[in-house]
């Protein structure tokens, strides 16, 4: 009998050191997190920063977006391992590479039409479609929580309809206006649809969660994007419109380079974040960060760009705080409840292990 009552000692030491269900908490979606939150605001900002002093070209815009992949060969270099996902991998992101421009496109062209403010509420509306393509393709479970969350950050952006217009930018009219509210949400409605085709993509090819990683997929993604964009750009004469558009740039000819260059530049860092996000956490909880990128992005708008910070878009962005707290809250709630069954379950399996040798 003393033997079998010290034989569960061994098991429970190992349970402490079992693997726990991952968490959203792990040192690499925190550094994700931070890319993508740096990234993000600083993007959007230089980006309605071309727009509001004279920039014209979506197209070019757009290839902002995904032309910045260059920059990813050098860190990439350290990598003892090259080529780290298999060659349906690489296909696939590549091929979501041209809708992840054809949605650059559509951002672009709502970053014309409105305030960077409300742009980029409309744009939290992406976690609706986030959840419901999460649903459908990777079977994303919903807590009380997180329905609330997706209800609210929901409700947010649609509240900016009650002040419709109050902050049109001067000699816009109400058409290009609501055009630009509606390829908003057609933006957010994409990214949401290509967070969750990332997700299922990376689990059904069982992608190991490292940079390496989530550097190629970007480096798929970017390349075929921009090759996508650069098409566009040709067609629609860019290139050639780049230098007169220098030249009547309202900052000036050298701040005109500069805005593109770091654009690209924070563009890539928002988009490296985003991937190493949906690969070490989930495409709601990118969207999830993306709202939470909100704040910072209406103190940037109100500071850089001097817009007006309406009563409707108070509204709306203490909606989505509400609902980004309610997530997180849920997670939290999902997280400890998961790590207390990781916990028990191995003391269950050594309890009744040692039942079974006091019978025999």
């Amino acid at each position: 009998m003393a033997t079998t009552r010290e034989s569960p000692l061994p098991i429970l030491a190992t349970t402490q050191e079992s693997p726990l269900p991952k968490s959203t908490l792990s040192p690499f979606t925190l550094v994700n997190s931070v890319f993508l939150m740096v990234g993000s605001g600083g993007a959007a900002l230089l980006l309605r920063i071309y727009f509001i002093h004279g920039g014209q070209r979506i197209w070019l815009s757009s290839f902002l977006q995904v032309a910045g992949w260059p920059l990813l060969l050098l860190p990439l270099s350290f990598s003892k391992k090259k080529f780290n996902l298999s060659l349906f991998i690489y296909s696939v992101f590549t091929f979501i590479g041209i809708f992840w421009a054809l949605d650059s496109y559509l951002y672009a062209l709502a970053s014309s039409l409105l305030p960077l403010s409300t742009s980029s509420l409309v744009i939290c509306s992406q976690l609706a479609f986030t959840a419901v393509s999460a649903f459908l393709l990777v079977r994303q479970r919903f807590t009380p929580y997180s329905f609330n969350a997706v209800v609210l950050l929901t409700i947010g952006p649609a509240v900016l309809t009650l002040g419709e217009g109050s902050d049109r930018p001067e000699g816009e009219s109400k058409g290009k206006y609501i055009f630009g509210l509606l390829m908003a949400v057609a933006a957010a409605a994409l990214a949401g649809f290509i967070f969750a085709t990332m997700e299922l993509v990376m689990r059904r090819g069982k992608v190991v969660q490292t940079y390496a990683a989530a550097i190629e997929m970007q480096l798929a993604i970017s390349i075929s994007g921009s090759v996508f964009c650069l098409i566009g750009m040709i067609i629609n004469n860019d290139f050639q419109a780049i230098q007169r558009e220098a030249r009547e740039f309202g900052l000036g000819r050298t701040k005109y380079f500069m805005v593109l260059i770091w654009d690209a530049v924070f563009w890539q860092l928002s988009t490296i974040g985003l991937i190493g996000l949906v690969s070490g956490a989930s495409s709601l909880f990118v969207s999830v960060m993306i709202a939470l990128t909100l704040p910072l992005i209406e103190i940037l708008a109100v500071i850089f760009l001097h817009e007006k910070f309406s009563a409707s878009k108070g509204i709306a962005l203490v909606l989505s705080i509400w609902g980004f707290i309610s997530y997180l809250y849920g997670e939290k709630r999902q997280s400890d409840k998961a790590k207390k069954v990781a916990q028990q379950e191995p003391v269950t399996r050594a309890e009744n292990e040692l039942s079974a040798n006091e019978l025999t």
